[in-house]
């Protein structure tokens, strides 16, 4: 039974090796090696003379060559930006009523929650830039109100 199973997986082996030389041809295993060969070897050539430190530094080096270099005013600006402290007024009005300003101050809220804060974190954990488009949904609303009560009492 033995010899059976592995005449069988000879007679199978052979048959594939025969196939494969008759589709490929004959040299297909010389340029099967030399490839392999010139792959791993490639590889290793790479690894060996680009090393960690000789990419870093190749990268290092194209990455600030792209960029002009920063005036010192820049850096002084930012850190004079961050010690300033400033207050924070939000007029919550925004039609006259408070039955209808605090579901719209919710809802603008949320869509400020929902819609901006989970990729603007990502980015900046500045909240100015959120207040300002608070503070322009809010101008956007009352002006909206403000014309059509104007319409309204025409």
């Amino acid at each position: 039974m033995l010899t059976e199973a592995s005449l069988s997986i000879w007679g199978w082996g052979s048959l594939g090796i025969v196939l494969f030389l008759i589709t490929f041809g004959p040299f297909v295993i010389f340029y099967l090696t030399f490839y392999i060969l010139c792959f791993v070897g490639g590889g290793l050539v790479v690894t060996l003379l680009f090393g960690k430190t000789n990419s870093e530094k190749y990268l290092e080096q194209c990455e600030h060559s792209f960029l002009p270099p920063t005036s010192p005013g820049v850096p002084k600006c930012l850190e004079e930006m961050k010690r300033e402290a400033r207050t924070i007024k939000i007029d919550r009005r925004l039609t006259g009523a408070n039955i209808i300003d605090e579901p719209l101050q919710q809802v603008i809220q949320f869509s400020l929650r929902d819609y901006v804060q989970y990729w603007y974190y990502t980015l900046s954990d500045d909240e100015s830039f959120l207040l300002e488009i608070r503070q322009t949904l809010q101008n956007a609303l009352i002006q909206f109100a403000t014309r059509c009560w104007g319409y309204s009492s025409e």
